[in-house]
Parts: C-alpha cells; structure tokens; sequence
C-alpha cells in the first residue's frame, strides 16, 4: 500500500510540475529578470547613505 501511494506521489507530482512549466515563457522570465535587476540597481544607487553597525 505504500508503494502504491509512493508511485501516486510520484506521478502527481511530475504532471504538476509539466504543467507550471508549460505556462512559464522563456521571454516573460527574462523580462522578469531583467525588471528585478533594474529594481535591484535602483535601491542600491538610490540609498547613498552609510550607516554604522553596531552589532559585536
């Protein structure tokens, strides 16, 4: 009986993972990543001040 589960698990995983793939685009990820990289450049160089950390 736990085999069969085992292989249920398995098998229901595996169709859901091709099916969250099949929606994602090659084009829409690399806008995705290129907006975080832009948003990341932006707090970097936008918050110029340097505070001191006092943790020991």
């Amino acid at each position: 009986m736990k085999k069969t589960f085992g292989i249920l698990a398995v098998a229901v995983l595996t169709l859901g993972m091709f099916s969250c793939e099949a929606e994602s685009d090659v084009q829409e990820t690399e806008a995705l990543m290129a907006e975080l990289a832009e948003l990341e450049d932006q707090q970097s160089t936008g918050s110029s001040s340097s505070q001191d950390d006092d943790r020991n």
